[in-house]
């Protein structure tokens, strides 16, 4: 089991009310339900590469990324990761088990140093038995995470990596994709272990995205120049 991090002291509440009011599932909640739910946040701190929690660990708080970046994988029994997402301030994770009570469906892992804001569950619980409206936009949020979920099985089933590739590089531009050029910050490996593949053959299609003049290719460090060509591929 893993969590305890550097710190826990409570944040300033009105630092925190504005934090939980950029989480999207929460930005529709008043200033009054954002009071009461930071009224019992606590800051964590990791350090680069730290797990912030196992597959499988007692699922108890809900985390919300003040700065830093942390990456959700699944781990396999040979070794193996699937990256499923990559998160940066304003994102929050650990969020299912505040409904079932579960166990942590993935591991969390600090990409480098990263604070969150942590709300824990029976704190959570409280707060959404006496704020019942809070429930439809949370329930939104996760609705969003299954339908990305969704797309990201069917992208493994039906494209080739060609595609998965250059799908993955414009998911991670984001909306910064409607510029002319994105500078992603990851290495081959991260990026490999998003689409579900060998180091190696990330290594080979960025090769060829290069050769084109699609992309530029540093060490952790791609530069997306032509997003309209990756798009042709997407």
């Amino acid at each position: 089991m893993t969590e305890p991090s550097r710190a826990g002291k409570p944040q300033a509440a009105d630092e925190v009310r504005e934090l939980l009011g950029g989480v999207p599932s929460l930005a529709g909640l008043s200033l009054d339900d954002l009071q009461d739910l930071a009224a019992s946040a606590r800051t964590r701190r990791y350090a680069r590469g730290q797990i912030i929690f196992h597959r499988d660990d007692p699922g108890d708080s809900l985390h919300i990324i003040v700065n830093g970046a942390v990456r959700i994988m699944l781990p396999s029994p040979e070794g193996e990761e699937m990256t499923l997402a990559r998160l940066g301030p304003g994102d929050f994770f650990g969020d299912l088990c505040l409904f079932d009570g579960g166990p942590r469906s993935a591991t969390a892992i600090a990409v480098e140093a990263t604070e969150t804001t942590v709300v824990e569950r029976h704190r959570f619980v409280q707060w959404l038995q006496s704020h019942p409206g809070a429930a439809i936009a949370i329930l939104t949020a996760v609705a969003g995470r299954l339908r990305a979920a969704d797309e990201l099985v069917g992208a493994l089933a039906f494209l080739d990596v060609h595609s998965r590739l250059a799908r993955k590089l414009l998911d991670l531009a984001g909306a910064a994709a409607q510029g002319s050029q994105v500078e992603l910050r990851l290495s081959q490996d991260e990026l490999a272990s998003m689409v579900g593949v060998t180091r190696e053959s990330v290594n080979k299609h960025l090769r060829f995205f290069k050769k084109r003049g699609a992309i530029d290719v540093y060490r952790r460090r791609i530069v997306l120049r032509s997003l309209d060509y990756l798009r042709r591929f997407a």
